[in-house]
């Protein structure tokens, strides 16, 4: 049996799923046994038949003549609805305990707001991204709203615990996947942001996401990586991915222990981890995902800071009686809350109306310069590592006399997968190197070309880019070598100020004056691009790197460059997920999608929906105040669009 605490959860074992395929097993081989009894059921039918005819004739006698006991003892109406049983005086004593408790809390909160809104108005311009999980979130968060925010601005990462003093924030943006009850520690109201979903589609895109999380791993403990948001240590999936690891841990263990491998028709019910159907029934679930959009609107989560809300179990409580007064008191005021208190309701169904709406409605225009890191910054420091090293590697009389130059480049169709593979770069880093060392007139040796990984993992993914380095023998160095008295190739031989002019100048005239003199290119290999550039030398010991291409762009620009590329990482990291998941099984694994989406019967969809009935009553409030407001702004003609996705590919 699985189950769940509030923040641990007991894992039952793959065995567990392996005995639901004998359970089916037994039940078709009993079928046979049903069939050979056909006829006696049809004689016990007719006799069941029988009986409820008698026993029907023999009720209705007693319920019109009633003993004298029973007619002395028989309450009245009256006395039936003023002395009620003492289960259902503990029952109505537990809502009424529920209204009291509802109606105090509503009106404290109320309270607070306005505190907070008087304080807003002389310092109101931080902006809370209240981060549903797996609504689009992430997009929203790291594509639209973090590039119009300047980097020192920025809260830092907060997803994996607040580090950040709320009452006295010393940055301007905040996104944590915490509920509002991180407001009731804020001094002045801030601007804030929340967007929702449909709450089937979300509680799916869970219980995916979990599964794809954990099949990253497949069992083995990931690698830590720090200063990085991870995963398995965020609220919910600490908890919905730990127990998928679990599952496939057990599985590995047993097909190391000479089980069979079992195969996988439909990914939503297998005996390699929980069925959908059962998960959405097990407690850690309800815990952390059914009902989650209205409990973080609330702050009544179960992520929620105790220490703000120390009531917050007993209020969820109170919420998930269905049809009580105080649970639809609850609702009232959650949409309250998203009206009057939340400053942008975004719909994931609605995405890029949602951010031409919070454009207008949070100042940020769509055409305003964004702040983003280009992956060339990153590729420029990681240059400078290298010059650095590269330089190191002679002892310290000989540094002095040394000047190294280098580049990151790539060639737009050598991916990645090329480059991890052996035979390829060692023909493609032999042709570079020979063709350069001739143009410069330096050693082979004296050309190096490295991946960007630091370990030298040519497998890392960097999109193809990769670096060469090139070794120059300053001018006294070169007059005190035997090499000196040889004829130089060119004009650049010896010259570092040559090579470096020339990677100033721009891709197309660095490939045709450098690489493709010497270098016999495939034309398969694509177009020719750089990234960065550098330099360093002895006498100075510090590196000067530049950026090949400064790039510029919008807000509306630099969303739609990040969602192409948060596009592409998911697409590797599923692939990656996919494969681990395959090469355990017998055959093929079908990722998730909408099409076996639309397999799950309707009867599974409605019972998510019957157990999110607080999510969908606001999620559908919310659809309502979105299309007013985006209605009002755009017969106003207010609100501005994102650019086509086409216009911007060659800033990618």
């Amino acid at each position: 049996m699985r189950g769940a605490t509030r923040r641990g959860v007991a894992v039952a074992g793959w065995g567990a799923n392996a005995s639901r395929k004998s359970t089916r097993e037994g039940r078709a081989t009993s079928s046979k046994s049903k069939t050979s009894s056909s006829r006696a059921r049809v004689s016990s039918l007719l006799c069941l038949i029988l009986f409820a005819l008698v026993w029907k004739t023999t009720r209705r006698e007693a319920t019109t003549q009633p003993t004298r006991r029973e007619a002395t003892t028989q309450p009245t109406r009256r006395e039936a609805t003023t002395q009620p049983t003492r289960r259902g005086a503990m029952s109505a004593e537990r809502f009424t305990k529920c209204d009291a408790l509802v109606a105090s809390w509503t009106k404290k909160q109320r309270r607070a707001h306005e505190q907070r809104m008087e304080a807003r108005y002389s310092r109101g311009d931080f902006l809370f991204f209240l981060h549903v999980p797996r609504t689009a979130g992430r997009s929203f968060h790291f594509c639209f709203l973090k590039p119009a925010f300047e980097t020192s601005d920025l809260c830092g990462n907060q997803y994996m615990g607040v580090t950040i003093d709320p009452s006295h924030p010393k940055c301007k943006f905040l996104a944590t996947h915490d509920d509002y009850s991180l407001v009731e520690r804020f001094e002045a109201q801030p601007r804030m942001v929340v967007m929702l979903r449909k709450p089937s589609r979300r509680v799916l895109s869970a219980y995916e996401f979990s599964i794809e999380v954990a099949a990253r791993s497949f069992g083995t403990n990931p690698k830590k990586i720090e200063k990085r948001v991870q995963t398995r240590q965020v609220w919910p999936w600490s908890t919905l991915t730990t127990h998928i690891d679990g599952e496939l841990r057990g599985y590995d263990e047993a097909i190391k222990a000479n089980q069979s491998k079992i195969a996988i028709s439909d990914v939503y019910d297998n005996e390699l981890y929980t069925p959908f159907a059962e998960w959405i029934e097990m407690e850690m679930v309800h815990n952390d995902v059914h009902n989650g959009q209205f409990f973080q609107v609330l702050g009544l989560s179960n992520n929620t800071d105790a220490e703000m809300e120390p009531r917050a179990n007993e209020l969820r409580a109170c919420a998930l009686r269905r049809d009580t007064p105080a649970s639809q008191a609850l609702m009232e005021y959650a949409k309250e809350r998203l009206e009057r208190e939340i400053d942008v309701v975004a719909l994931h169904e609605r995405l890029a109306d949602s951010i031409s709406l919070a454009a207008k409605t949070l100042n940020i225009p769509l055409n305003a310069s964004a702040h983003f890191v280009h992956p060339a910054h990153a590729d420029v420091a990681t240059l400078s590592e290298r010059l650095s090293k590269r330089l190191g590697d002679h002892a310290s009389s000989e540094s002095e006399k040394v000047e190294v130059i280098g580049f990151v480049f790539r060639f737009r169709n050598v991916k990645t997968t090329d480059l991890a593979k052996v035979s390829f770069r060692e023909s493609y880093v032999d042709a570079l190197r020979r063709g350069v060392s001739m143009k410069c007139g330096v050693d082979v040796d004296a050309v190096r070309i490295h991946p960007m990984s630091p370990e030298g993992d040519w497998s890392r993914e960097f999109n193809g880019f990769h670096m060469m380095t090139v070794t120059f023998k300053t001018r006294d160095a070169v007059a005190q070598s035997s090499a000196a008295a040889s004829e130089p190739y060119d004009d650049m031989t010896e010259d570092p100020d040559a090579l470096y002019d020339a990677l100033k100048v721009g891709d197309a005239e660095f490939f045709q004056n450098v690489i493709a003199i010497n270098v016999k290119v495939d034309q398969s290999y694509g177009e020719f691009e750089l990234s960065s550039y550098g330099r360093i030398d002895g006498t100075s010991a510090k590196a000067t790197t530049a950026m090949a291409h400064p790039i510029s762009r919008t807000v509306g620009e630099q969303y739609r460059v990040c969602e192409s590329g948060q596009f592409r990482k998911y697409a590797r990291l599923r692939a990656n997920a996919l494969k681990h998941i395959t090469e355990k099984i017998h055959g093929a694994y079908e990722t998730f999608s909408d099409l076996g989406r639309n397999r799950i019967s309707r009867k599974l969809i409605k019972r998510v929906d019957d157990l999110n009935f607080l999510d969908y009553e606001l999620w559908k409030f919310a659809e309502e105040l979105f299309e007013k407001r985006f209605r009002n702004e755009n017969d106003a003609h207010s609100l501005s669009t994102l650019p086509p996705a086409e216009r911007i590919e060659k800033t990618m």
